[in-house]
């Protein structure tokens, strides 16, 4: 069956338990290696930032958005929600754990400060996780930092229990989208193990960015699989926008509706990727891939291209076994020999493959 993402689990989870939790409980929520549990089951969740507003909640919830990170809302009951860590008094069933303050490095923090001010630390026995989101200022011109220093967005890091970060590369006027593959990595060099995401820009924050750009489906579906195949655990879109006022979700129809078809995918796919990393690579620079390991025993490899040209591509997964595998969601497949096979990439494309 075909289900939501974490909202389905949610919606299980509450038939078999949740309403029998006491007043003030929340959800049971642990890291195993870099893969984030609710219930002690892994999930890949689907981030969104700060939708109070009930309508907006509603409308990122029917798009597959099934975990809220606010800094000033209350829980939510049909939402599971990460709160600001200044408010540790909250409960509720739908309630993750809290984040750190935005972007800590860019208003006034140093990771002692933070740490002093907000002494709650990761692994906490309660059953909570805390968050934390850097900007991109790690990654070399023309998104890089020069007043913080690389390790600091490692101390950062290392006080939360899943870390992430923003780059929004068109935001920044740069076309090329192999900037949120790369930037995932460096992170993740940084962090060392741990679960991280990157939070994924649905189109100009403001009007006037970028000559006013006009982010395209394409766009949004790379730069999400990017992410994942760059080692993210977890995604988030951004869906705020300032027109001079701001909306804390405003994203064009066809961005909605390849967000929707996007985390019905990763929905889809939750056994491959809350699975075991396995190598995994490609004889083109242009096509970014991984591998994983589900706990169904079956071998996923995600790859996307990203580059704008049609490119043909030799892949190598050395835990590859199978003589065939089969192309998900497109009805067809491809041979194997040798832990390798061959595919044909378009403009941004994303292919995943299925083996066992």
């Amino acid at each position: 069956m075909l289900v939501r993402g974490l909202a389905a689990v949610a919606l299980v989870a509450t038939a078999a338990c949740w309403c029998a939790l006491p007043a003030g409980a929340t959800a049971d929520a642990f890291v195993v290696r870099e893969t984030i549990h609710v219930h002690a089951r892994p999930i890949f969740p689907v981030l969104g930032l700060d939708l109070c507003a009930a309508a907006d909640r509603a409308k990122a919830s029917a798009l597959g958005i099934d975990l809220i990170i606010d800094e000033s809302c209350a829980p939510s009951p049909d939402n599971l929600t990460v709160l600001p860590i200044a408010k540790r008094t909250a409960g509720g069933p739908g309630l993750v754990g809290w984040t750190f303050p935005d972007e800590p490095e860019n208003n006034g923090w140093t990771p002692a400060s933070l740490a002093r001010t907000f002494p709650y630390r990761r692994s906490s026995p309660d059953g909570l996780l805390s968050f934390i989101t850097t900007g991109g200022g790690f990654v070399p011109a023309p998104y890089r930092s020069r007043s913080t220093p690389l390790s600091e967005y490692a101390a950062f890091a290392h006080l939360a229990d899943v870390a992430g970060f923003d780059l929004y590369p068109l935001n920044h006027c740069q076309q090329d989208l192999s900037a949120v593959y790369d930037a995932q990595q460096r992170f993740i060099k940084l962090t060392g193990p741990m679960p991280t995401f990157q939070w994924i820009e649905t189109g100009p924050l403001r009007p006037t960015y970028c000559g006013g750009f006009a982010m395209t489906p394409a766009q949004l579906s790379a730069e999400v699989w990017l992410a994942i195949t760059g080692g993210a655990r977890a995604i988030g879109f951004f869906t705020a926008t300032w027109t001079p006022d701001e909306h804390a979700f405003d994203v064009t129809p066809s961005i909605a509706h390849q967000i929707a078809r996007t985390t019905s995918l990763i929905a889809a796919l939750q056994p491959g990727l809350t699975g075991a990393a396995m190598l995994a690579s490609a004889n083109s620079p242009a096509i970014k891939i991984a591998a994983r390991r589900g706990a169904d025993g079956k071998l996923y490899v995600f790859a996307v291209n990203a580059s704008t040209n049609v490119v043909k591509v030799q892949a190598y997964v050395p835990s590859l076994d199978a003589s065939s595998m089969r192309v998900f969601g497109e009805k067809r497949s491809l041979a194997v020999g040798n832990h390798r096979f061959v595919d044909t990439f378009t403009k941004y494309a994303v292919h995943v493959y299925v083996a066992g």
